[in-house]
């Protein structure tokens, strides 16, 4: 994998853009004015059409997100629609052996799917280290709005339900069809993209949004592949439910809850721990599935959520770590208050408990929102508005991974949503963690302003 071994700066540009702006005009921004030394994008281009036909973009987030507007105008706009279509022609031998298959290319890729080629290509001769990133359990896999259905894949809680409306779409990630699919795509995409130094693996967990989530998973796939891997899965499912029966009875169930899940023992230390598998095995999965369809040339890079969360999404850092070449930390801060507000509402509708006391709890346990007060105070963020994410949380977030990481490279991904003060704020805090690689997401918000302010922090440091 080649980037620098001391330091980098990477950023995720959409394709868009560079069918919105050039590829010249974004290599100017991110090379020249930014600094950057390594570019990620995607393997699908967009158009624009008629709302609700497409995807939203910037991404609703299960309508928590629909605040959310670009910095960068997209084709003029700043908040658009767009259909979309993989910028490469698929091709069927790779998928033969899964149901999932990738979608269909049209007019759009034949006229326009050429921009990701010619976006590595020149980036490559620009000196930058190249990635493409897709999803890791979420088939066709090539954005984060797509999926398939997952039929028999669809992860279960422990009472053998799925969770609706979750904002990923993540299937079981210990689906065989899933892993065929991911080792097409991969050789696929490896013949398509020989400019490519290494992919970038999207959610390679079970993502925390929804408390519900963290019951997850008790699919016929992961229960399967559990018991190979040597956990008693029913008797993990049988003390989780008792426990949960435990707490939803006490007083003060929803303290009961939440310490179980985020001071894991007994029933909750079970179930975590078996999650931790399912993912460590699929991390391990991916990972051999690049190096042998690459023969060791590509890079492997998953991106992670931040501690605590990690250990709730089953992605333990001290598991995972010499498995893939890089681990990426993800401020994605604008997520936190909505995953805590979540939480304390949820553990109070199935508890009856005050939300005072719940919010008191899960606001400690957490320690990400240092900024949020009161619990009317956790909300999506507007773009004008500071993230409650306070340095504090920052840092410690990765002061924790770095201590359970020496094996993979670590890099922290900063978002750059938000207004500018406070998105320089938060990437100077993990510059003085210290962290040496960082990851900007993504070009879209990083306005002729943001780019000029963060490149001169980054000239400072250097």
């Amino acid at each position: 994998m080649t980037v620098p071994a001391e330091r980098s700066l990477g950023i995720t540009v959409m394709p868009d853009y560079a069918q919105s702006e050039g590829v010249d005009a974004v290599l100017e921004n991110i090379v020249e004015r930014l600094g950057c030394d390594v570019i990620c994008t995607m393997p699908s281009v967009a158009e624009r059409c008629a709302e609700h036909l497409g995807v939203r973009e910037p991404p609703a987030d299960a309508g928590a997100g629909l605040v959310r507007t670009l910095d960068r105008p997209l084709w003029g706009d700043t908040a658009l629609w767009m259909r979309t279509a993989p910028s490469f022609v698929p091709n069927p031998r790779f998928y033969r052996d899964t149901p999932y298959v990738p979608p269909e290319p049209d007019a759009l890729t034949e006229r326009e799917g050429h921009i990701v080629a010619d976006m590595l290509t020149k980036a490559k001769r620009a000196g930058l280290s190249t990635q493409l990133q897709v999803m890791a359990a979420a088939p066709p896999a090539l954005r984060v709005q797509q999926r398939a259905d997952a039929g028999a894949d669809e992860p279960l809680t422990m009472f053998g339900t799925p969770v609706r409306n979750r904002v990923d779409a993540n299937v079981s990630l210990a689906s065989e069809a899933l892993r065929a699919y991911m080792r097409g795509l991969v050789a696929d995409l490896l013949a398509n993209y020989p400019d490519c130094d290494a992919l970038r693996f999207d959610w390679p967990e079970y993502p925390p949004y929804a408390l519900d989530s963290l019951l997850f998973d008790f699919s016929p796939p992961a229960v399967k592949r559990g018991q190979e891997l040597g956990h008693d899965v029913e008797a993990i499912r049988a003390r989780a439910l008792e426990g949960l029966r435990k707490a939803r009875t006490d007083m003060a169930g929803a303290v009961v809850a939440i310490a179980a899940l985020l001071q894991p023992s007994g029933w909750a230390a079970d179930l975590l721990a078996f999650r931790s598998a399912i993912v460590t095995d699929y991390v391990s999965a991916l990972t051999t599935i690049v190096k042998e369809a690459s023969y060791g040339r590509i890079g492997v890079v998953m991106q992670a959520f931040p501690p605590p969360l990690n250990l709730l999404s089953g992605l333990d850092f001290a598991a995972v770590d010499g498995i893939a070449d890089e681990i990426a930390v993800k401020h994605y801060t604008m997520h936190w208050p909505m995953i805590e507000r979540g939480y304390v509402e949820r553990l109070a509708a199935a508890t009856s408990a005050d939300a005072a006391t719940v919010f008191a709890a899960v606001h400690r346990w957490l320690g990400l929102n240092g900024g949020a007060l009161t619990l009317e105070s956790l909300r999506y963020p507007e773009p004008h508005e500071p993230h409650p994410a306070d340095a504090d949380a920052l840092c410690r977030t990765v002061e924790t991974a770095a201590g359970q990481i020496s094996r993979s490279r670590l890099s922290v991904i900063a978002h750059g949503y938000g207004p500018p003060d406070d998105v320089e704020r938060r990437f100077r805090a993990v510059l003085e963690a210290p962290c040496r690689h960082l990851h900007i997401n993504r070009y879209g918000y990083m306005s002729d302003a943001k780019i000029a302010r963060l490149g001169a922090i980054w000239r400072e440091h250097d």
